[in-house]
């Protein structure tokens, strides 16, 4: 298997996680609703009052997956595309995948600030090193 097609499995292991997480989260709202912690119509649009902490924290580490994930799954499927996988990307491809769960993790748990926005800033300039390094191998292409 190619280093290329060997992306798809860290996109594969995020998608996962973004499953679970989100699959948690339907189960604690279902929860929160039939013991009367929230009701049923806060969720038609999210301002028929208040949910508890425990459900908006859970709905912020989805989210969290919504937001720049979607580049880490882009730039795979680029360089899957064009070929370009090596095992340098694949080894940042499961760095990142590591710090995203990291973060969802501690988000669900212990919910440190300091300790997920560290993990968030790493997690960050992995992503930001696969752009870059495509971008210069791209640049450096004979034309």
């Amino acid at each position: 298997m190619t280093s290329s097609i060997a992306l798809f499995f860290p996109m594969l292991a995020l998608f996962l996680f973004t499953i679970l997480v989100g699959g948690r989260l339907f189960l604690l709202r279902v929860r929160a609703v039939k013991r009367g912690n929230v009701r049923l119509s806060y969720f038609r649009n999210f301002t028929a009052g208040t949910q508890p902490d425990g459900l908006a924290t859970g709905q912020r580490a989805f989210d969290n997956l919504m937001e720049a994930p979607p580049l880490f799954y882009v730039i795979c499927t680029v360089l899957m595309v064009l070929h370009q996988g090596d095992h340098l990307y694949l080894a940042l491809a499961w760095i990142y995948v590591a710090l995203r769960v990291a973060q969802g993790l501690i988000h669900l748990s212990y919910n440190n600030v300091t300790h997920r926005a560290a993990i968030y800033i790493a997690s960050m300039l992995v992503l930001v090193i696969l752009w870059v390094r495509l971008g210069v191998v791209l640049l450096t292409i004979p034309g």
